[in-house]
């Protein structure tokens, strides 16, 4: 059966890499059947004889066979390093856990440990050991190699634990009633496999390696071949020298490759477990001809921003994602929008877009994003780093992972000072700092506070105002309330609010909570499965819902003057990798009709301020009335 590496988690160096070791693996298992061992033995040949049929090698200077001697001493190196990697790999993984899992004491104990052994010179350590020796045993020089390289090992597994011990999956198994031994090797030791193989690999290579370096200098066995011994006896009888090249070149060729098929097997390893992105596809992109295919948004030359048929894919296995396609979005000074979806409509991909902050496997392959007139998709990276924050600045989501962590406060205030406008006297970073965080409704002395010192809500203020510190024109909110509590999320919101009024600033907040976009914004955009289904002012879109979804999202808002119903909306947003064709929300529309299963509805103005894609249009003067969904239905569906 033929297999597609680009559609598969092979990739080509973990399969040239296995196929590489396994066929060296396989000449010293089966070698030794198709060679006489006799002829690896001092004097068992005439010396110094070329290549021939009857010694495919040649002869070295000592009257061993080189082809026998090779076959020889392929397992015994194989050995050592397999050895080496397996109690290096032990040890370190079975330390690494009981440091980062139990911590306190035996957490120290391993820290210093590793760091010493980190320091020693390990082939200056093992040489004063191994020459004392009368016959280095390949087994205790292997033991040793791991009791001395471990360190590296452990502090990998430490710290992968450390993190992993803390999130979210770990404490519901807690919740569960799994004991720590449970969540340990149920929760946690499935997630280090990975790092334990690439370790294993590297440890192994590491065991040939230092063996190897130690049989250079010729302490090695002299009785037992080796790779490392051969090197050893042509520099010993000057091969080099006397030109005899079959015996000195295979062994140094057979040692590179393993070293390259060990190489390749771990970097394919790596690719295996963390599947590489194609990044090269996205390079053949022409983004004129992208272009070429949409026609461009009408220009409105009062926006500060203006978003003109923006297109965001993401690259994968399946094929190019649209998450977002071709939405247009112009915002005036001081305006407030709010982008509304349910999640995957491309709400939180348009921000990062419209920030260039898109990471592979996301690629902005098309349109225009205008800041004041400056196209954001076609300036260098330096001359964003001027726009961002002081001109257009991000409230990211989730601001208690957007902060970091062992840094105060207040210096990652004065950073985003300083990237900007230089160095300046401590005293007036303290007193921009302390009037910014009053601004936010948090007191002077937050500065002085690790972030996990705050509450949610506070560090929701603290991402505010690094927003706001240099006064930007646009700023996008990023889902700022998310997993705030409902009281906070107003506290917030107001916040917000009372900046924008102060600095006049265009606001683009994105959310799925109806009801809080509702309050806060000026108009409304909706999303759904990548496009730009409705805009207009928010008490139109509320009062007269133009688009089947955003009626069905109104309606699915619980009621506060009288007791109803909940109602979902039937059925699940589409994937993006295989969508509907025609409207991509006519399966779960009530309205749908032939036209919307297979043509694609156009964004259209139906009156000045409000825009829609539906195909009730022109032809209806409003959104006809649309049946309840029962609650049972919504669900089951």
């Amino acid at each position: 059966m033929r297999i597609s590496l680009n559609r598969s988690r092979l990739n080509a160096n973990l399969v040239i890499g296995t196929i590489l070791i396994t066929i060296i693996i396989l000449f010293g298992l089966l070698g030794p059947l198709f060679v006489n061992a006799r002829n690896a033995r001092v004097g068992a040949v005439r010396p110094n004889l070329r290549p021939s049929s009857s010694n495919i090698l040649g002869t070295d200077a000592q009257g061993r066979d080189v082809l026998s001697t090779l076959t020889l001493a392929i397992p015994l190196t194989l050995q050592v390093g397999v050895i080496a990697g397996s109690a290096s790999v032990i040890l370190g993984l079975v330390l690494g856990l009981l440091a980062g899992f139990f911590g306190g004491i035996a957490d120290w104990v391993v820290r210093t440990l590793a760091d010493v052994l980190i320091a020693v010179p390990v082939v200056a350590f093992l040489i004063l050991m191994v020459a004392r020796m009368d016959s280095p045993n390949i087994v205790i020089v292997a033991i040793a190699i791991a009791l001395l390289t471990w360190g590296g090992t452990a502090r990998g597994i430490r710290a992968q634990v450390l993190t992993m011990r803390e999130r979210a999956y770990t404490m519901v198994a807690r919740a569960n009633g799994e004991s720590d031994l449970e969540v340990l090797f149920r929760e946690i030791f499935p997630n280090l496999l990975p790092l334990m193989m690439a370790n294993f690999i590297g440890a192994v290579s590491a065991g040939i390696y230092t063996t190897m370096s130690l049989e250079v200098l010729g302490l090695g066995s002299k009785a037992t071949p080796s790779l490392g011994m051969m090197i050893f006896w042509t520099q010993r009888m000057s091969a080099v020298l006397r030109g005899q090249w079959w015996w000195w070149g295979p062994p140094i060729l057979l040692i590179a490759l393993i070293f390259v098929g060990l190489f390749l097997i771990s970097s394919g390893l790596d690719r295996f477990v963390t599947p590489a992105i194609p990044l090269a596809r996205w390079r053949l992109i022409n983004r004129k001809n992208n272009l070429a295919s949409v026609a461009p948004a009408s220009a409105d030359n009062t926006a500060i921003l203006q978003i003109r048929n923006l297109r965001v894919e993401y690259l994968t296995q399946a094929g190019a994602v649209k998450a977002v396609d071709d939405v247009s979005i112009a915002l005036q000074p001081g305006e407030r929008l709010g982008l509304i979806g349910e999640s995957g409509s491309g709400k939180t991909t348009m921000a990062t877009a419209v920030m260039r902050l898109s990471k592979p496997p996301a690629q902005i392959v098309g349109g225009e994003v205008l800041l004041d007139g400056r196209d954001m998709l076609s300036l260098s990276n330096q001359e964003l780093r001027k726009l961002r924050l002081k001109e257009i600045a991000l409230i990211p989501q989730a601001a208690m992972n957007s902060l970091n962590p062992v840094i105060r406060v207040g210096p990652q205030i004065t950073d985003a000072i300083v990237a900007h406008l230089g160095r300046m006297p401590q005293s007036h970073l303290d007193a921009r700092v302390a009037e910014v965080l009053n601004k936010v409704g948090l007191r002077p002395e937050v500065a002085g506070r690790f972030p996990h010192q705050l509450s949610g809500g506070m560090k929701q203020r603290v991402a505010m105002a690094i927003a706001i510190i240099l006064k930007p024109k646009v700023i996008i909110a990023d889902e700022p309330t998310s997993a705030l509590d409902v009281v906070v999320q107003q506290q917030v919101m107001e916040t917000l609010g009372a900046l924008q009024k102060e600095l006049n600033a265009a606001v683009l907040l994105i959310g799925h909570d109806m009801g809080l976009i509702a309050q806060f914004s000026d108009s409304i955009g909706v999303l759904y499965a990548g496009k730009l289904v409705e805009r207009g002012l928010v008490q139109d879109v509320i009062d007269s819902p133009l688009h089947p979804y955003s009626r069905m999202l109104i309606d699915s808002l619980p009621g506060l003057t009288q007791k109803k119903a909940l109602v979902g909306i039937p059925g699940l947003p589409p994937a993006l990798t295989n969508l509907p064709t025609g409207c991509a929300f006519h399966p779960r529309c009530p309205l749908a009709h032939d036209r919307c299963r297979t043509e694609i509805p156009a964004i259209q103005a139906f009156k000045p301020g409000r825009q829609v894609a539906c195909h009730l249009y022109p032809e209806h003067t409003q959104l006809p009335p649309i049946k309840a969904v029962e609650p049972e239905v919504a669900v089951r569906q």
